[in-house]
């Protein structure tokens, strides 16, 4: 992700501020740029009785001064915490969800905060669930405050989007110097005994599997630490659970479609909600191999 810029969602909020940390950090391992982007949208005054729409009402020159100090701030908090990393901030009149995304179109990642969400909000949406779900690049919803040494999570399946996956868990675990846990959550057939032996011939398979897959990312990058498993159960539940002692899972992520979001959430959608390190959910687009880009 060298040189591509890192858009991150700021408000000045807590979250914001964990988030633009992140970005930071990881800019500087890339020497890639950081926007932090502040977005605001305010709705339009129609009158009840009003037949045609009222212009926009626009925040007033008191609110765009407190959006200054506080974007000049975080500029200057930056500079000092990062100094050689290029920081910029923009202001754009609209949602964050789409702002975000549409500024993300020609970046390398976006980054946003997380704190996790409750029931309701999971259930109507969120930015970070909005954006993971459209983003054309990746999205890391930074949360929790894990330890330097905690490995780096793979959720491995057999998505498209697995090769972008383990190339993302890879280079994120090599720069930080930790393990890659690759995790493969297996769901057996309705109707089977657990135990029986075609189940334990099937997760027999599925393991073999899944080193044939993590072979070629092992002769990349040697130098990095590797487990794998295979977890029965749910791959969103099991990927959740996994992520209890990571500072990072990385899962594929899919377009949402309202049908199948309100009848059964995809795997990211899951992590958004139940997941309390920082999550990467990536998009089918230049797959990664181990052979390169």
């Amino acid at each position: 992700m060298p040189n591509q810029k890192i858009v991150v969602g700021y408000d000045g909020s807590p979250d914001a501020r964990k988030a633009a940390r992140w970005a930071l950090d990881e800019a500087v391992r890339t020497e890639a740029p950081v926007e932090l982007l502040y977005a605001y949208e305010w709705p339009s005054y129609v009158p009840a009785a009003a037949m045609m729409p009222a212009a926009a009402v626009y925040p007033d020159a008191d609110t765009d001064d407190a959006v200054g100090e506080m974007l000049t701030s975080a500029l200057a908090a930056a500079s000092d915490s990062h100094p050689g990393v290029r920081v910029r901030a923009r202001v754009e009149h609209g949602t964050a969800a789409v702002a975000l995304t549409q500024r993300g179109a020609e970046a390398g990642l976006i980054v946003v905060g997380g704190p996790r969400h409750n029931p309701v909000r999971a259930l109507l949406g969120s930015t970070s669930a909005s954006v993971s779900a459209h983003a054309r690049c990746p999205v890391v919803v930074v949360r929790g405050e894990p330890r330097a040494t905690d490995p780096v999570v793979a959720g491995v399946d057999d998505a498209p989007t697995s090769g972008l996956v383990l190339g993302f868990a890879f280079e994120q675990a090599a720069v930080r110097g930790v393990a890659v846990r690759a995790v493969h959550g297996w769901t057996p057939p309705d109707g089977r005994d657990l135990l029986c032996e075609a189940n334990l011939r099937a997760v027999a398979a599925e393991r073999e599997r899944l080193e044939g897959v993590l072979a070629c990312w092992r002769r990349r990058f040697p130098w990095v630490p590797v487990t794998s498993e295979v977890v029965v159960g749910g791959p969103g539940e099991v990927l959740a659970e996994a992520a209890a002692g990571a500072q990072l899972v990385v899962a594929g992520a899919r377009a949402r479609r309202a049908l199948r979001v309100a009848l059964r959430p995809s795997v990211g959608r899951h992590l958004l909600h139940r997941a309390r390190c920082s999550i990467a959910l990536v998009h089918r687009g230049r797959l990664i191999t181990p052979e390169g880009r």
